[in-house]
């Protein structure tokens, strides 16, 4: 039975999870179009910027899986990185402007890229080592924790949208009279701000950076695990790799994280070829988001009826519809929209599952390490790698979407058919021995048995 999740660690938990994606919902629903069509970097450019963003990936689980596994508290880290990720989120839209101007600073643009994804990017997996280790039963509570996550990310989205499109949502509010009182009041009051700039984007997740560097002071104290073993804690990780299915998910995980990137990179582009307009498509694509309310509900009786397997096929799948609705939608609003509705069960049946099963499976002193190496694989290799095909793909077949899609979604079924036949590992969650009995197994062993190994899928 899941032990109860006190209150006061289930707020600075919670609150930790919403400013965390509130900044990601602030500028990965809007970038692509920011690039494209403000600054007027062309698909492939805009792909090399958020690939040079893997370099946080290269060095996470080598540099931020040491320092938090052996020598500095998770928070502390915490506030570091995110006081670094706001300075540079500030000078963004100076460089990007210059670059507008003069065309000859693009390298700028690759550097502030890389260094600002060394400082956020590792904090995705440190939030969810530091989160497992108060959780009693993270199982049945990570759900509850990790849910604050998605209301930060749609919160943050939707206000982007009504700040960009201030003036056409004030015209919609002016057809009901009841509201001009209040609607003026509330004008006058912020009479003072500047007008909306499409580089706010930048602004507002550098504000929510510097209230999360604050707030990391409230956080549950998280020194590094106390360990009698000795080892680099990254070196010491690599041993789970002796398991065959082990390398079999991962293969299947890097190649999932080459076809990706074609849904962050072309869908908001995608979404203004019809009625919508570039400052609506943060708020459109809220629907992702709200789906992932219902997914996470229906997580828990996943894994318990169906098994860890059968969850991560069926979030496999979730891709190849994805993709298959999008390449037949025609511009048809309907097709796309449960599309993009999709993407609770993509996202949590195989993200969240995977962080929990690894949480589950390793060393207490090693799951910063394991986190951040597991993210490594797949969003620091293959997704890098696979933003540069998507743009690539882009910039040669052009608007013809029908055909852009199909290629990720004959892959997405390939890698389906082969995990589904080929993965051998346990069906359901309960097989799986708990995390606490690998500290009595041999030194040299990172988990309880080669059999029951299954990675993560980290994107």
């Amino acid at each position: 039975m899941a032990g109860r999740l006190g209150f006061q660690l289930r707020w600075r938990l919670s609150v930790l999870w919403a400013l965390e994606w509130g900044i990601s919902g602030t500028l990965l629903t809007y970038l692509p179009i920011y690039w494209k069509q403000t600054i007027q970097l062309s698909t492939s450019q805009t792909a090399s910027l958020f690939a040079v963003a893997a370099i946080g990936l290269w060095v996470a689980p080598f540099l931020v899986g040491q320092v938090a596994d052996r020598w500095l508290a998770s928070e502390k880290y915490l506030a570091l990185s995110h006081l670094v990720g706001g300075l540079m989120l500030i000078g963004f839209p100076h460089a990007a402007e210059m670059y507008k101007r003069t065309g000859d600073n693009f390298v700028t643009l690759l550097v502030m890229s890389g260094i600002y994804s060394v400082a956020y990017i590792p904090t995705w997996a440190l939030a969810s080592s530091l989160t497992f280790r108060h959780l009693s039963d993270p199982d049945a509570q990570f759900g509850k924790i990790r849910v604050w996550g998605t209301v930060g990310w749609m919160s943050t989205g939707l206000f982007l949208s009504l700040w960009l499109m201030q003036v056409q949502f004030g015209n919609w509010l002016s057809q009901f009279p009841q509201l001009n009182t209040p609607r003026q009041a509330i004008s006058d009051a912020f009479a003072w701000l500047p007008d909306p700039q499409p580089s706010d984007c930048f602004s507002i997740a550098a504000m929510l950076s510097f209230t999360l560097s604050s707030f990391c002071i409230f956080l549950p104290a998280t020194p590094p695990e106390r360990s009698q073993r000795s080892g680099i804690a990254p070196v010491e990780m690599l041993k789970m790799f002796r398991s065959a299915d082990f390398r079999l998910f991962m293969t299947v995980s890097f190649l999932m994280a080459l076809l990706i990137p074609m849904y962050n990179l072309v869908v908001p582009v995608f979404l203004t070829t019809g009625d919508i307009q570039d400052g609506w498509v943060p708020a459109v694509m809220l629907i992702g988001q709200i789906s992932e309310f219902p997914a996470l509900l229906l997580l828990a009786l996943f894994l318990k009826r169906l098994g860890m397997k059968t969850t991560f096929s069926v979030g496999i799948g979730a891709w190849f519809v994805r993709y298959c609705l999008f390449s037949i939608s025609g511009g048809a609003y309907p097709l796309i929209v449960v599309g993009l509705a999709l993407h609770g069960i993509c996202h949590v049946f195989m993200i969240i599952v995977a962080q929990l099963y690894i949480d589950s499976q390793c060393r207490p002193d090693l799951r910063a390490s394991a986190q951040n190496f597991l993210a490594f694989v797949t969003l620091g290799i293959g997704m890098p790698l696979g933003l540069l095909f998507a743009g690539e793909l882009n910039d040669w077949i052009g608007e013809n979407y029908a055909l852009l899609f199909a290629i990720p979604a004959a892959s997405c079924l390939l890698l389906l058919v082969l995990f589904w036949k080929r993965f051998q590992g346990p069906s359901r969650t309960e097989e799986t021995a708990p995390a606490e009995q690998v500290e009595s197994e041999e030194p040299t062993t990172v988990c309880p048995s080669a059999e029951v190994l299954q990675p993560n899928w980290s994107c």
